[in-house]
């Protein structure tokens, strides 16, 4: 059961994870309607929940992950802190728009989701087993943050 548990919590922390990095494609026809800077930020935001989410999982499997995920991010977000404020508006006011096509807007509200569940303190906290693929995509996660400082 212990065993059932902790795969259930693996998966769960994976699907918001995926959904998120899936999410950071832009919306094709919200990003049309940006200009370039515009769609830049709305895609650094997108950055910014998804290097959230992933911290979510690799802190788990990773062995001091917290400590530099924590310093990286700080100072990538203050980096990019007007664009990801930037990033959300145009977030926000893609998801105002109620003519999007129903596909876009779920992808919107998948986003707004995992915004959501970041919010909150996470469910599962102790530590997870994650293989190699995992462990690259975290490091990867931080090697991102950190070429964008």
């Amino acid at each position: 059961m212990a065993a059932l548990k902790h795969c259930l919590s693996v998966i769960r922390v994976s699907a918001v994870v995926l959904v998120a990095i899936v999410a950071a494609f832009p919306v094709p026809s919200v990003a049309q309607r940006r200009d370039k800077q515009k769609e830049l930020d709305f895609l650094i935001f997108l950055q910014s929940v998804s290097a959230q989410g992933m911290a979510r999982l690799c802190v788990r499997g990773v062995p001091g992950y917290r400590q530099r995920f924590d310093d990286l991010y700080a100072r990538w977000s203050e980096k990019h802190r007007d664009r990801i404020m930037q990033g959300e508006g145009a977030f926000r006011e893609a998801l105002r728009n109620k003519d999007l096509p129903y596909a876009e807007r779920e992808k919107l509200e998948r986003v707004e989701k995992v915004i959501a569940e970041l919010a909150t303190s996470p469910v599962q906290t102790g530590p997870i087993a994650l293989d190699d693929q995992w462990r690259a995509v975290c490091e990867e996660t931080l090697s991102d943050l950190e070429n964008g400082l």
